[in-house]
Protein backbone atom coordinates (compact mmCIF):
# COMPACT_ATOMS: atom_id res chain seq x y z
CA UNK A 1 0.00 0.00 0.00
CA UNK A 2 1.24 3.47 -0.81
CA UNK A 3 1.60 5.96 2.01
CA UNK A 4 -1.38 8.27 2.35
CA UNK A 5 0.74 11.27 1.36
CA UNK A 6 1.47 9.54 -1.97
CA UNK A 7 -2.22 8.75 -2.64
CA UNK A 8 -3.74 12.23 -2.42
CA UNK A 9 -4.98 12.59 -5.99
CA UNK A 10 -8.39 14.14 -6.61
CA UNK A 11 -10.80 13.93 -9.53
CA UNK A 12 -9.42 17.26 -10.76
CA UNK A 13 -5.88 15.80 -10.79
CA UNK A 14 -7.07 12.95 -13.01
CA UNK A 15 -8.73 15.40 -15.42
CA UNK A 16 -5.64 17.65 -15.58
CA UNK A 17 -3.45 14.62 -16.17
CA UNK A 18 -5.69 13.44 -19.01
CA UNK A 19 -5.60 16.85 -20.72
CA UNK A 20 -2.06 18.09 -20.07
CA UNK A 21 -0.08 15.04 -18.96
CA UNK A 22 2.87 13.53 -20.82
CA UNK A 23 2.12 9.90 -21.74
CA UNK A 24 4.55 6.98 -21.49
CA UNK A 25 3.61 3.51 -22.71
CA UNK A 26 4.70 0.01 -21.76
CA UNK A 27 3.22 -3.36 -22.74
CA UNK A 28 1.28 -3.63 -19.46
CA UNK A 29 0.24 -0.05 -18.67
CA UNK A 30 0.42 3.57 -19.72
CA UNK A 31 1.46 6.41 -17.46
CA UNK A 32 0.37 10.03 -17.58
CA UNK A 33 2.76 12.40 -15.80
CA UNK A 34 2.19 16.01 -14.70
CA UNK A 35 4.90 18.05 -12.97
CA UNK A 36 4.17 19.55 -9.55
CA UNK A 37 6.03 20.71 -6.47
CA UNK A 38 6.79 18.39 -3.56
CA UNK A 39 6.23 14.69 -3.07
CA UNK A 40 5.23 12.31 -5.85
CA UNK A 41 1.60 11.20 -5.88
CA UNK A 42 0.21 8.22 -7.78
CA UNK A 43 -3.26 7.13 -8.85
CA UNK A 44 -4.53 4.07 -10.69
CA UNK A 45 -7.17 3.63 -13.38
CA UNK A 46 -8.35 0.02 -13.68
CA UNK A 47 -11.65 -0.16 -15.53
CA UNK A 48 -14.25 -2.88 -15.48
CA UNK A 49 -13.14 -3.75 -19.02
CA UNK A 50 -9.95 -5.14 -17.46
CA UNK A 51 -11.88 -7.33 -15.01
CA UNK A 52 -15.48 -7.37 -13.88
CA UNK A 53 -14.42 -8.53 -10.40
CA UNK A 54 -13.48 -5.83 -7.91
CA UNK A 55 -11.27 -8.37 -6.13
CA UNK A 56 -9.07 -8.72 -9.22
CA UNK A 57 -8.94 -4.97 -9.85
CA UNK A 58 -7.92 -4.33 -6.23
CA UNK A 59 -5.30 -7.08 -6.44
CA UNK A 60 -3.80 -5.36 -9.50
CA UNK A 61 -3.86 -2.02 -7.70
CA UNK A 62 -2.00 -3.51 -4.72
CA UNK A 63 0.59 -5.17 -6.99
CA UNK A 64 1.24 -1.92 -8.84
CA UNK A 65 1.49 0.06 -5.61
CA UNK A 66 3.97 -2.45 -4.20
CA UNK A 67 6.16 -2.20 -7.29
CA UNK A 68 6.23 1.59 -7.54
CA UNK A 69 6.38 2.57 -3.87
CA UNK A 70 10.17 2.22 -3.60
CA UNK A 71 10.91 4.01 -6.88
CA UNK A 72 8.82 7.15 -7.22
CA UNK A 73 10.31 10.26 -8.85
CA UNK A 74 9.86 13.46 -6.82
CA UNK A 75 7.83 16.40 -8.08
CA UNK A 76 5.34 14.46 -10.23
CA UNK A 77 1.72 13.36 -10.25
CA UNK A 78 1.50 9.95 -11.88
CA UNK A 79 -1.65 8.29 -13.22
CA UNK A 80 -1.25 4.63 -14.16
CA UNK A 81 -3.67 3.40 -16.82
CA UNK A 82 -3.76 -0.40 -16.83
CA UNK A 83 -4.01 -2.47 -20.02
CA UNK A 84 -5.83 -5.80 -20.39
CA UNK A 85 -2.72 -7.97 -20.76
CA UNK A 86 -1.60 -7.18 -17.19
CA UNK A 87 -3.86 -10.00 -16.00
CA UNK A 88 -1.39 -12.60 -17.31
CA UNK A 89 1.68 -10.76 -15.96
CA UNK A 90 3.45 -11.56 -12.72
CA UNK A 91 5.00 -9.05 -10.32
CA UNK A 92 8.43 -9.33 -11.96
CA UNK A 93 6.98 -8.40 -15.38
CA UNK A 94 5.27 -5.38 -13.82
CA UNK A 95 8.53 -4.37 -12.11
CA UNK A 96 10.45 -4.54 -15.43
CA UNK A 97 7.86 -2.35 -17.19
CA UNK A 98 7.90 0.16 -14.31
CA UNK A 99 11.71 0.39 -14.34
CA UNK A 100 11.69 0.92 -18.12
CA UNK A 101 9.24 3.82 -17.78
CA UNK A 102 10.97 5.15 -14.65
CA UNK A 103 14.20 5.52 -16.65
CA UNK A 104 12.37 7.43 -19.40
CA UNK A 105 10.76 9.76 -16.87
CA UNK A 106 14.07 10.34 -15.08
CA UNK A 107 15.93 11.05 -18.32
CA UNK A 108 13.38 13.62 -19.49
CA UNK A 109 13.11 15.34 -16.10
CA UNK A 110 16.88 15.63 -15.67
CA UNK A 111 17.30 17.05 -19.18
CA UNK A 112 14.60 19.70 -18.59
CA UNK A 113 16.31 21.04 -15.45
Amino acid sequence: MLKKINRGLTRKDFEVSRKMGKMYQSPLFGISVVKKEGICQAGFVISKKISKKAVERNKLRRRLAEVIKNKMPDGLKIIILVKKNILEANVEDIRKCWEMIYEKIGAENSSSL
